[in-house]
């Protein structure tokens, strides 16, 4: 039976062994025997012992060979099922971890999340359609670098959780809309939603924009030499600015237009708890 003297401990489940104190340095005049080891290749799993070319000082042995600095009993079979380990009382390293049998299995991987499901037809008029959040930064980084315009379809009832804006750069116009009961792109009160500058214009219709949060300036949206900004038969709530613009905020941008939408709750801490 497997069994060991001394203070090299036993790990996984009897599948393997360490030097005391692995994997920190172990200490001086440490010496132990492990025995029992099934006659099976070795796996060094990590080997740092005081190192000398005769290995007379701190070493490891295997068949009555002497292992020590960095090089370990890779794939040796202990024939007598014996592993020795002795220290003398001066200098240390980090020890060692070798095992001899198939570990206890890792426990399965975490199953994959379902594939969402599939989009709706796109309406008239729309480019592409985006079924996440990562899809929708993805599609607007695209045409931001191709310099084309685009129009999203986000499918009704989809619930779009932010934790950063949503980035254009780039002179070309983004129409980001839904249908039916609307999307929805949630800020979780820790970011607002969209950022806009180098000429991008927004087009935001049919969305449920709530929770946009920003620390300065637009909770919804923050346009900083961006282009115009539209939000069209849309419901927004519970955004805020920590100075201006609860909904938006637009400096040396194009026009801003609120048309046939809902704002409720929404404030500024200094100026603009709508549009500044």
């Amino acid at each position: 039976p497997l069994s060991g003297t001394g203070p090299c401990p036993l790990t996984d489940g009897g599948a393997c062994a360490t030097s005391p104190n692995y994997p920190g340095d172990y200490g001086l005049g440490q010496d132990c025997t492990i025995n029992g080891v099934p006659m099976v290749g070795l796996e060094v799993v990590a080997f740092d012992v005081e190192p000398d070319s005769l290995c007379d000082y701190d070493y490891l042995t295997v068949n009555g060979v002497k292992y020590c600095g960095t090089s370990g009993p890779q794939g040796v079979v202990p024939e007598d099922g014996v592993i020795e380990r002795k220290s003398d009382e001066s200098d240390v390293g980090s020890g060692w971890k070798i095992c001899w049998a198939i570990r206890p299995p890792s426990p399965p991987p975490t199953p994959r999340s379902p594939p969402p499901p599939p989009l709706p037809p796109l309406s008239p008029g729309f480019d592409v359609a985006a079924a996440s959040e990562d899809k929708l930064r993805s599609l607007i980084t695209e045409a931001a670098a191709s310099q084309a315009n685009v129009s999203i379809y986000l499918p009704s009832r989809a619930d779009f959780k932010l934790d950063s804006h949503i980035s254009c750069a780039s002179n070309i116009n983004v129409t980001v809309a839904s249908s039916g009961e609307g999307a929805t792109l949630d800020g979780q009160e820790q970011t607002g939603l969209f950022s806009l500058s180098g000429g991008c214009s927004l087009t935001l219709r049919g969305l449920i924009l709530v929770n946009g949060k920003a620390l300065s300036l637009g909770g919804g949206v923050v346009s900083a030499t961006g282009g115009d900004v539209e939000i069209i038969d849309s419901t927004v709530k519970d955004c805020s600015a920590g100075q201006n613009g609860g909904v938006i905020s637009a400096f040396r941008s194009g026009a801003v237009s609120l048309i046939g939408s809902t704002v409720t709750d929404c404030s500024a801490g200094i100026r603009g708890g709508v549009v500044y």
